[in-house]
């Protein structure tokens, strides 16, 4: 607790996830809360990890959690929940309320935490520096502590009048965990040729979306370069049966390796990998990657009609925006060419000294995020804001009761 010693009585803060990645990283603030803030107790929209790690529950959004058109879905069962959250809100207010990621509902519920005098804290920070500025009104408005996990967007947060603060990429703490598995090591290890890592998202659309595509690639390398490996990276069990479906189809053998990335990354010559927080996690392991995410005919068409006018960033994915220069290939928004997709990864396979240029400057880019500890950071800034609502003025009998019933 940074020299402030344990909390004096117990704390309620309210936490929200909408997504299973979100969950992973809420789940390992609450553990490591335990350690520094033992005082306090979690509870809220939570997924299984966080109940694991000892939150309770109002509900889980993180089963049907989805990106682009998939989010009305998502949304719309987190408003059904909000009236329920609102409600336990009004009969016991928690001395905190954080929110990770999902800015679509939880901006909702920022602004409604600020009606009711409940202070907010927002980790991971909505990517208003790639589109959709105008929301940081907002964040300034109803948010009273901001944490960034890139390097770069605490000062971007701050010419705009948010308190934000760099606390690192949670993604790190749970990778550095990771070893590899000496079994599916070997099993890996067996055949000819080298080995392309497939990873197709965790979504289940996203899936449905992405493998095709990447096995289609990986069926057009073969024609030119001869015995590839594959192997396929599978989130958790729930995934397999989808994923052993779309192998099934395919007209070569890939392995399917479930909730083992360290083991599939740490063998792998090269990955073709859906676009999103999974290109850290091949940079953690330093392997030249081609990064891939096709929204759709509709999406890709509005993208090209009003995306390119809203976004205001000249690279798609995680490494080359962190790098501020293509630092490894991407098709994206679209993929509609896959041959091209295909020539350029054989030439990567065979090309050493770009394949050793990509490897130094994902180097450059994961070194610094390596270093630090998101968690326990973002324990200080919680234990900062409890400090601050227990010296501040307590509301007079009239503005508890306003408060209980919404008045505001």
């Amino acid at each position: 607790m940074n020299g402030r010693g344990a909390l004096d009585m117990p704390t309620r803060i309210f936490i929200s996830v909408a997504e299973d990645s979100a969950d992973v990283h809420a789940a390992a603030l609450i553990r490591k809360a335990a350690e520094r803030l033992p005082g306090c107790r979690f509870y809220g929209l939570t997924g299984p990890r966080m109940r694991a790690a000892g939150a309770e529950t109002i509900a889980d959004l993180t089963a049907h959690a989805a990106m682009l058109a998939g989010t009305a879905s998502v949304i719309g069962r987190a408003l059904r929940a909000q009236a329920t959250v609102e409600q336990s809100w009004r009969e016991q207010p928690p001395d905190l309320v954080v929110l990770l990621d999902s800015p679509e509902l939880h901006l909702r519920f920022a602004k409604r935490a600020r009606k009711m005098g409940l202070p907010v804290l927002y980790y991971i920070a909505p990517q208003t520096w790639a589109s959709r500025a105008g929301r940081n009104e907002r964040i300034a408005r109803d948010v009273d502590r901001l944490a960034c996990i890139l390097p770069f967007e605490q000062e971007y947060f701050r010419e705009r009048g948010i308190l934000a603060d760099y606390v690192g990429h949670p993604l790190f703490e749970s990778l550095k965990l990771a070893s590899p598995n000496a079994a599916t090591v070997e099993r890996l290890r067996a055949g000819e040729g080298p080995l392309i890592a497939v990873l197709p998202g965790s979504r289940r659309h996203v899936v449905d979306q992405m493998l095709p595509i990447q096995l289609d690639v990986l069926r057009r390398m073969r024609q030119s370069t001869g015995p590839l490996r594959a192997a396929v990276s599978c989130v958790s069990e729930d995934r397999a049966a989808q994923i052993r479906e779309r192998l099934g189809a395919a007209d070569f053998d890939a392995e399917l390796v479930v909730a083992d990335n360290a083991s599939l990354l740490s063998e792998c010559d090269l990955a073709l990998v859906a676009s999103g927080t999974a290109t850290l996690e091949v940079a953690f392991y330093r392997k030249p990657m081609v990064v891939l995410y096709d929204a759709g005919t509709v999406m890709s068409g509005l993208y090209r009609l009003i995306g390119r006018r809203i976004l205001t960033t000249p690279h798609l994915s995680l490494v080359n925006i962190l790098a501020g220069r293509r630092v490894v290939p991407e098709f994206m928004p679209r993929v509609p060419d896959r041959s091209a997709v295909a020539r350029l990864a054989a030439k990567l396979l065979e090309d050493e000294s770009w394949r050793r240029l990509m490897v130094s400057q994902i180097d450059e880019v994961v070194m610094p995020l390596e270093s630090t500890s998101a968690s326990a950071r973002v324990c200080e800034i919680i234990a900062d804001l409890l400090g601050e609502r227990r010296d501040a003025p307590q509301p007079t009998d009239t503005e508890a009761q306003a408060s209980v019933t919404g008045i505001s």
